[in-house]
């Protein structure tokens, strides 16, 4: 039985400015305050300080980062329970360890506490 390590893999390409851009252009509808918008960034920044200082977190949602992890069953149903994201889990139900794609066996994830 093969023993796996746990990992992750970032799966979307990242440019911080632009994501910061993507926040700030859906929050300013709230404020009607597009005009607001300057291209070199600055006004996404300082919008986005104010938005998390004021607690206005919902609308950080605006972004996305798409990222896939290798891990223990037990820390995906921690992970899950958090509304902020949405998930796609291998099916244990659903995938058929025996398979030659599988190689003909089940794999387990080494525990991060374990040495």
């Amino acid at each position: 039985m093969p023993f796996i390590k746990p990992g992750y893999e970032i799966l979307t390409p990242i440019d911080g400015l632009a994501e910061l851009q993507a926040i700030e252009r859906a929050a300013r509808v709230c404020y009607k305050s597009e005009a607001a918008i300057t291209e070199d960034g600055e006004s996404a920044k300082k919008l986005i300080r104010r938005l998390i200082k004021s607690g206005h977190e919902a609308m950080l949602e605006h972004s996305f980062l798409s990222v896939e992890f290798t891990v223990d069953r037990g820390v995906t149903h921690e992970l899950v329970r958090h509304r902020l994201c949405s998930f796609a889990q291998e099916s244990t139900r659903y995938c058929n360890y025996f398979a030659e794609k599988f190689g003909k066996s089940v794999k387990f994830v080494i525990p991060y506490f374990f040495a």
